[in-house]
């Protein structure tokens, strides 16, 4: 494995925080997107909220739109039609109901290792995209404006929607850009061939696994020019793929830390490399895992045997402080090097 955990792992956890009502429970603070900004770095943390326990009930948030405000919905347990899920929902009717609702949070600090979360959230559900959550976003930083992708979820189906923000204060939303059922997506950190590039992630189908796709847009709303791009190749990535963190240049192609579910629905990460001026072409990938879970809070959470990338830092002399979700519930970090990771997508 070439990405080193830090000792002061777990950097982020659901006690260090309230939550935004009393009756409320902070069930996790996990998948941390994250950027530098100023002397100070950034992450966006998705932090999922629990409804209070009701005997006899489970319970749900939701936010409703016409009213403006977060409710919560209940299910009698002894319902014929719910059925448990993995611990991050519930199924009902066939459709699922989370067991947290998301919103995003920034946590600023100094050092890149310790943290303080904002004491209000920066992105929160409002449209009826994001009725069950805003979860797992990217930045990217292009000229002076930071480009913020995020799930967004609802009965209306798992969609991404952009957000943009110049000061970390103040954030606008731009919308749904990419219809259901879609996540994992990042944008490229300059333009290629005059247009905006991403990554982005389609759910599987009865013909093939979920797999990373690479897409281009004239003005950040429009996406087309759709291209398969990385299939999971069995093994520890058997189940699906997804974009990481937003890609590095590097002069052997754009560098990209990406994460894979296996059969058994274990999260690894590995990384590959792709064309510079055609980055729907892949150059190389590892062909073992480059991260893998290990640690007891990598192991046990909300979601077990999980470690989940979406937001890096690079330094001047090419070191990257590599940021995830573990288990599902706290934030966590490694240490690498381009050239390492470089060498990992060669399998060296």
């Amino acid at each position: 494995m070439t990405l080193r955990r830090l000792d002061a792992n777990p950097l982020l956890t659901p006690d260090d925080l309230a939550p935004t009502r009393e009756d409320l429970k902070v069930l996790c603070t996990l998948n941390p997107a994250a950027t530098r900004f100023g002397d100070q770095t950034l992450l966006l943390v998705r932090v999922g909220e629990q409804a209070p326990a009701e005997d006899g009930y489970v319970t749900y948030l939701y936010f409703d739109s016409d009213a403006g405000a977060v409710k919560t919905g209940r299910i009698a347990t002894d319902d014929a039609d719910l059925t448990c899920g993995d611990g991050r929902g519930y199924y009902y009717r066939e459709s699922m109901l989370l067991s947290s609702m998301s919103h995003l949070r920034l946590a600023r600090g100094s050092d890149g290792v310790n943290f303080t979360f904002d004491a209000e959230w920066a992105i929160f559900p409002s449209t009826p995209y994001e009725a069950y959550g805003c979860e797992d976003a990217r930045i990217t930083q292009i000229g002076d404006e930071y480009l913020i992708t995020y799930t967004a979820v609802s009965n209306r189906g798992v969609t991404v929607a952009l957000a943009s923000t110049r000061d970390f204060a103040t954030f606008e939303k731009r919308g749904v850009i990419f219809p259901p059922y879609q996540k994992d997506v990042c944008i490229f950190p300059e333009t290629v061939g005059g247009m905006y590039v991403c990554r982005h992630r389609p759910y599987r189908s009865e013909f093939n696994p979920a797999s990373i796709w690479t897409a281009y847009s004239p003005d950040l709303a429009c996406w087309g020019k759709h291209e398969m791009t990385l299939a999971p190749a069995g093994g520890w990535e058997a189940n699906r793929v997804g974009c990481g963190s937003p890609p590095i240049r590097t002069d052997e192609g754009w560098l990209e830390i990406y994460h894979a579910a296996d059969a058994n629905g274990v999260y690894r990460l590995g990384a590959m490399l792709s064309d510079l001026e055609a980055p729907e072409r892949i150059i190389t990938r590892s062909r073992e895992p480059i991260f893998e879970p290990t640690r007891d809070y990598e192991l046990t959470g909300v979601y077990g045997n999980c470690v989940f990338h979406n937001g890096l830092v690079a330094d001047a002399d090419g070191t990257l402080t590599v940021y995830y979700g573990a288990a599902d519930r706290i934030c966590a970090a490694a240490v690498t090097s381009i050239d390492e990771m470089v060498a990992a997508a060669h399998n060296i």
